[in-house]
């Protein structure tokens, strides 16, 4: 078939911005006809090679030169492709999927699961989802919340914020028995400093807090911790009134500045979590 030149540049120039698909087309029959205006013959791995540069087969080649030639350019555009129209929810169905979604907010799953098993009614999952959808009833994935404690913190002084934490290690020791790891961070210098006890409480604290203080290359001046039993007897169930912790009593004594941090916000202690490792 005998393609010219002229007539599929005009073409182009007409679907260039309509239709993408119809342009690859065109521009695929361009490049079969020059092809074929140099060299005369065109053989089937020539065809295969050219439609390989528009991601398509020699078969598709040879159906669009064939469409091209019965109808022109208009037979190039990409019809509706066939297929049962999708049936929708009614009657009993549609009543029962309203009822649980809006008094127990069932996901598609749920309903799919009661609908078979209560009523013996088999629909698929993605039908009630476009129920849902269309009537107002669907709410897509959550949004996943965004951190609130993405700052970041530059410290200058070392001591001026440091953060401690216990981590608990079953087979750390040589016996292969448990411990728990002290673990002090400083966030200006980086300099940590770890020790390792059979258990923890209020007396390895102490013990810890005054290693620390006379390793410690530089002052401290703001220990930070959580909210641990080792740390304060500030919720403690029990206690109404709470007695001071030895912690809080170490610190006044050496002008330390004790920071608990809210609770359940263990972003605020990253540096030593990250130590932990």
């Amino acid at each position: 078939m005998d393609l010219k030149l002229e007539v599929l540049r005009m073409d182009v120039k007409q679907f260039r911005k309509e239709n993408p698909r119809v342009l690859t087309r065109l521009l695929a029959l361009i490049e079969l006809t020059k092809f074929r205006q140099k060299h005369g013959v065109l053989s089937e791995q020539d065809r295969e090679r050219i439609s390989a540069k528009f991601e398509a087969t020699g078969r598709t080649l040879y159906r669009w030169e064939a469409s091209y030639g019965k109808g022109g350019v208009s037979a190039l555009v990409p019809g509706k492709s066939p297929g049962r129209k999708a049936s929708g929810i009614r009657g009993h169905t549609a009543r029962k999927v309203r009822e649980w979604r809006k008094l127990y907010n069932w996901g598609a799953e749920v309903i799919q699961a009661h609908l078979e098993h209560d009523h013996g009614i088999k629909v698929t999952r993605f039908k009630i989802e476009r129920y849902l959808r269309r009537k107002g009833l669907f709410r897509g994935r959550r949004k996943k919340l965004k951190n609130k404690h993405c700052q970041v913190v530059k410290v200058e002084h070392p001591g001026a914020h440091t953060q401690t934490d216990v981590k608990h290690l079953p087979h750390l020791l040589a016996n292969r028995t448990k411990c728990y790891v002290y673990n002090f961070k400083d966030h200006a210098s980086r300099w940590s400093f770890k020790k390792a006890y059979d258990s923890y409480g209020p007396a390895e604290t102490k013990d810890f807090f005054q290693c620390v203080l006379s390793a410690a290359p530089f002052t401290i001046s703001r220990a930070q911790t959580d909210n641990g039993v080792e740390f304060t007897n500030k919720y403690i169930s029990h206690c109404d009134d709470p007695k001071i912790h030895v912690l809080d009593e170490l610190c006044a004594s050496h002008g330390i500045r004790h920071v608990l941090i809210p609770p359940g916000e263990k972003e605020l202690q990253g540096l030593v979590e990250r130590s932990h490792r």
